[in-house]
């Protein structure tokens, strides 16, 4: 549980408390990322005390420190480099619990060229389908994720990635949306 990268009040949206990683702007409700401003409530949302959040990062270290002791370090992309990986980052708060105790959360991502062709998807990613903590707020990073490679051929403009994060247990699916720009 990474509670202290942020903590998800469940209140119709989602917002986070560290002001290190993630956190609400005081000024616009919009999100401050590592002391940027986002405003891309697509790509978060709640329902029924299942939440989820995408982001889009370059270094996939993070899913690796994610289960180790301190602080793991992220930060989230809004641009592509080229030849540079770009990968999802898919967290959850609140997913339901089966009487064994295990959650059951799966997800799906399609990545969209700027012409709305379809750049990359996969199907059933793996959120969780183990034990979680069962904690009021307690994050969960899902444990699959998916990666694309801006190819120098490829167009440039805005890129659309689109998950649907479904909580099998308490049968909830959430829509996620995000953009990234890819630049000459």
């Amino acid at each position: 549980m990474k509670a202290f990268a942020m903590l998800f009040f469940l209140c119709g949206t989602l917002y986070a408390a560290d002001t290190n990683s993630a956190s609400p702007s005081a000024t616009n409700g919009g999100w401050r990322v590592d002391g940027k401003p986002t405003d891309d409530s697509e790509a978060r949302t709640s329902t029924n005390g299942f939440g989820a959040m995408l982001f889009m990062i370059e270094d996939e270290r993070m899913f690796a420190d994610w289960d180790k002791p301190g602080v793991p370090h992220f930060t989230p992309v809004s641009v592509a480099r080229r030849g540079v990986p770009i990968c999802t980052v898919v967290i959850f708060v609140g997913g339901g619990l089966k009487t064994d105790g295990k959650a059951a959360v799966t997800f799906d991502v399609v990545i969209r060229k700027p012409d709305g062709s379809v750049y990359g998807k996969e199907k059933d990613l793996l959120g969780v389908q183990d034990k979680i903590d069962s904690a009021p707020g307690a994050l969960q990073l899902s444990r699959d994720y998916m990666c694309v490679r801006i190819e120098p051929k490829d167009p440039v403009g805005i890129y659309t990635v689109e998950v649907v994060v479904e909580d099998h247990v308490k049968k909830l699916e959430l829509r996620l949306k995000r953009r990234f720009t890819v630049e000459k």
